[in-house]
């Protein structure tokens, strides 16, 4: 298929307004929460990522390998220590470095609301998160930015601007630079391996490690 013809394909552009839309949607406000927030959130983010893979799959009509999903291997398990490793190390950075020189701090409220969560409700959260988030910030978009462009560049700093800017409402300023640094290890990985899967573990991982540090520490 020729760049032309890329271009001129709605498919992909089609899954990427549902990439940039569908994780908005104020579902909250239109549901009414009820004491049910999260609840309401994960649903939001499991049916997003879901209808994006059925969009692949169903509609583009392509292999789930094309958005980076594949059979794990031992090297998927070993890269993805080295992630989880270097996004450690870049959250120690933030948080002994370079927050404190920028007057910044951690968003102490909503990590108490995280770390105050039961094991298991902790943890599915932060699975929620991983894989959702890598699905609909990272494979999809970044494959498929880069196969309308063909700029590595554009594929890797629109997902990464959003992703990033998508915790200031939550988080706060201070989260952003922890985001922007565990965004460029994400991003950089992907672009190199092309491997999904190995993202989702790094990211479980690193976000399990960083919580139950936050825990301890409390």
């Amino acid at each position: 298929m020729s760049a032309v013809a890329k271009t001129r394909d709605w498919k992909p552009w089609a899954g990427l307004a549902a990439c940039l839309i569908l994780p908005q949607l104020p579902l909250g406000r239109l549901v009414g929460n009820g004491g049910s927030d999260r609840i309401v959130s994960d649903a939001k983010w499991w049916g997003s990522a879901a209808i994006i893979l059925a969009w692949v799959v169903f509609v583009e009509r392509r292999p789930l390998s094309s958005m980076g999903i594949r059979r794990p291997g031992w090297d998927t398990l070993g890269w993805a220590l080295v992630m989880t490793l270097a996004l450690v190390g870049s959250l120690m950075l933030s948080y002994a470095l370079i927050l404190p020189a920028l007057g910044l701090e951690i968003n102490r409220a909503v990590t108490k609301t995280i770390t105050d969560l039961s094991l298991v409700s902790q943890i599915a959260l932060l699975l929620r998160a991983a894989v959702t988030e890598e699905i609909l910030f990272r494979g999809f978009p970044i494959e498929r930015l880069l196969g309308l462009t063909g700029s590595k560049w554009i594929a890797a700093v629109v997902p990464g601007i959003l992703f990033t800017a998508g915790h200031y409402s939550f988080w706060g300023a201070g989260q952003l630079i922890v985001v922007s640094l565990g965004t460029v290890i994400f991003t950089a990985f992907y672009l190199w391996r092309r491997d999904l899967i190995c993202c989702v573990i790094a990211h479980f991982s690193a976000d399990l490690i960083g919580f139950t540090l936050a825990r301890l520490q409390s």
